[in-house]
């Protein structure tokens, strides 16, 4: 497939390691159209990005599996009891990013390219995230220079959330509501 972004793109981000309690089991292998999600995201996210560029956390139990999905992904075991923000300093740990590096959860379905387009075309400070109707959205384009902050976060009191309401973000209007899409439980 041809690889679309231009942008000096080292590494993209995925969140996939939660136990999704509030969807009756971990998001990442729920269905939707007849695939798991993991497997939806990662088509997508290979259609703009080669493989090796990827990383994702995942349960231990998984790698295996993950693996047999993609063994040019960066697979990374976190505990699924961890935050969101641990995961994030473990993938930034095991698989560093050298540019601006996309991040988003498992259960965001962010499936148009445009959107993706926008925020690479951004002029990128220490963070650019989609809007849509006023509101902020994902993935989240985050600068080295933030990522080398995040990693000294503290996983046990800070949330990137927070963190990035201090930072300068830059965001980006478009015209897609998946952007605010948060799947709890996967549609058919």
């Amino acid at each position: 497939p041809r690889l679309l972004y231009t942008r000096p793109m080292t590494r993209v981000y995925l969140l996939a390691a939660g136990r999704g309690r509030r969807a009756g089991g971990p998001k990442a292998w729920l269905e939707s159209e007849g695939r798991p999600l993991l497997q939806r995201q990662l088509d997508f996210l290979r259609s703009r990005f080669p493989s090796d560029s990827l990383a994702v956390s995942i349960q231990d139990a998984w790698l295996e599996r993950c693996r047999a999905l993609d063994a040019a992904v960066r697979w990374t075991a976190v505990d699924p009891d961890a935050s969101p923000l641990a995961s994030l300093q473990a993938l930034l740990k095991e698989a560093p990013a050298q540019g601006p590096t996309f991040l988003l959860h498992v259960d965001m379905p962010v499936w148009d390219s445009a959107v993706w387009s926008a925020l690479e075309a951004a002029s990128l400070q220490d963070a650019a995230v989609p809007t849509q109707g006023g509101r902020r959205g994902h993935p989240v384009l985050l600068s080295h220079e933030s990522l080398k902050l995040i990693a000294g976060l503290d996983a046990s009191q800070d949330r990137l959330d927070v963190w990035l309401r201090g930072r300068r973000v830059i965001e980006v209007p478009v015209a897609a509501d998946c952007v605010l899409a948060n799947w709890n439980e996967v549609p058919a």
